[in-house]
């Protein structure tokens, strides 16, 4: 249950920030370039490192 949790929320987060970035895009001219690209894929990778940071404080506050 917990893991369904947090997988529903990571994809929330996930997709409100691919739908920031679309629409930023689309107001700029909605080209496909590169960065715009990278952007999108960005919106998908940065909860992974929030989720990793949370994982590693709470490991360091196991072990004190």
């Amino acid at each position: 249950m917990l893991q369904t949790f947090l997988f529903a929320t990571y994809t929330l987060v996930a997709l409100f920030f691919l739908d920031a970035t679309h629409r930023e895009g689309e107001a700029q001219g909605g080209q496909w370039d590169l960065m715009r690209i990278l952007g999108m894929l960005l919106c998908l990778v940065w909860p992974l490192l929030l989720v990793h940071v949370a994982v590693l404080a709470y490991r360091r506050r196991q072990a004190n």
